[in-house]
């Protein structure tokens, strides 16, 4: 029994010295300037912004990925992701071949190859969002391959970094000449702040913590450089509702300057809703995520903000089937009467919200409001 008493010793010890390592303040530090981007617009003023949900080409799907490679798992949704001028996914898993395993024990400990990015960008992918709870997966040095992997490809990367400071640029996509900014953040709970110690603070590579003061801070730094702002939020609970924390933030970051706020974390496909007549996608469930997979996940969502005249104007939902066991680690639009069934529980749940969508075209339809 003594390694069971030095392993229950150690790990204490661990979590100890991050707590107190956490009950450091950082001082502040400036932010730097966004990350940038730029594409043509097809019509001038005008620009569609896809967002996918979690994403990892992991675990079950090796076998898989293996004998199809890494493209396969987008081949059904790639003209989709590709028609957008800018498209974003939550990436739920650190690109390295390298990096240090997180030492403790971990229900779930991803690691993608390198050539997912590759992969992703073939896809179409511009924008990964990496302020989750498996971007440290592989430690600080899994973090760092992640960006550099991503940059190689053609991608940038928001919500994570070596600092504070850089987990919070965010990303500036410029489609014609509509400016589109990007901010990502992760809820801190108490698990991820103190166990897996994932968040970014001085001499601390990680992903940037949802903290008001930084929410404010960020919203109002970006919200006179672009035209449409969305905050990405990585909270609430795993194959459960909505949160009050989840309704709560998403609310906040409306109030604070916010177009447009894109949730994941539950990987189910959660409503939507309208507050002061600015969309909030609850959560969009998974995408191609490579797990075995529990029997709720059935949908996720891709969505895709319009833009017109510079504005945003509606959000369009885009069920797909997502349950591994019937696709195969490959997300596939929903047809006939399973999209009909899966829009109408869209529209039946997003009701109890609030929000009013419409079902036109194949699509879940929410119309923004005036702010």
């Amino acid at each position: 029994m003594r390694w069971l008493w030095y392993g229950v010793g150690g790990t204490l010890a661990f979590v100890g010295l991050h707590v107190a390592l956490l009950m450091l303040h950082d001082p502040p530090a400036a932010v730097g300037a966004p990350l940038r981007l730029s594409r043509p617009a097809r019509v001038d003023g005008n620009a569609t912004v896809l967002f996918a949900g979690d994403t990892a080409e992991i675990d079950a799907a090796q076998p898989t990925l293996d004998d199809q490679g890494y493209q396969y798992p987008f081949t059904l949704t790639v003209d989709l992701v590709r028609d957008a001028d800018l498209a974003v996914a939550n990436l739920e898993a650190p690109i390295t071949d390298g990096g240090v395993r997180f030492p403790l024990y971990k229900d779930y400990v991803y690691r993608a190859p390198a050539r997912s990015a590759e992969a992703l960008a073939w896809a179409g992918f511009d924008v990964l969002g990496l302020a989750n709870n498996h971007t440290l997966d592989y430690g600080a040095e899994g973090l760092a391959d992640t960006i550099a992997n991503a940059a190689k490809s053609g991608m940038l990367t928001a919500g994570a970094g070596a600092t504070p400071a850089d987990a919070r640029r965010g990303v500036i996509a410029t489609v014609g000449s509509v400016r589109i900014g990007l901010l990502a953040y992760c809820e801190k709970q108490i698990l991820w702040r103190v166990y897996v110690d994932q968040f970014a603070r001085r001499g601390h590579p990680g992903v940037a913590a949802l903290v008001d003061a930084d929410l404010r801070a960020d919203i109002a730094r970006l919200r006179p450089l672009v035209d449409v702002l969305v905050v990405s939020l990585h909270l609430g609970d795993n194959y459960a509702p909505p949160s009050a924390s989840t309704l709560r933030w998403s609310r906040r970051a409306i109030d604070l300057g916010a177009d447009l706020v894109v949730n994941h974390h539950p990987h189910l496909a959660h409503p939507v809703l309208l507050h002061h007549g600015r969309p909030i996608l609850l959560s969009l469930g998974n995408y191609a995520f490579g797990t075995p997979g529990r029997p709720p996940l059935d949908y996720g969502w891709l969505a895709l903000a319009q833009i017109e005249r510079r504005r945003l104007v509606r959000i369009e939902i885009v069920p797909l089937a997502v349950q591994n066991a019937q696709v195969q680690f490959r997300p596939e639009p929903l047809r006939d009467e399973e999209l009909a069934r899966a829009l109408e529980r869209l529209r039946t749940e997003s009701k109890k919200y609030g929000a009013d969508v419409r079902i036109e075209r194949g699509r879940g339809i929410l119309y923004a409001g005036p702010s």
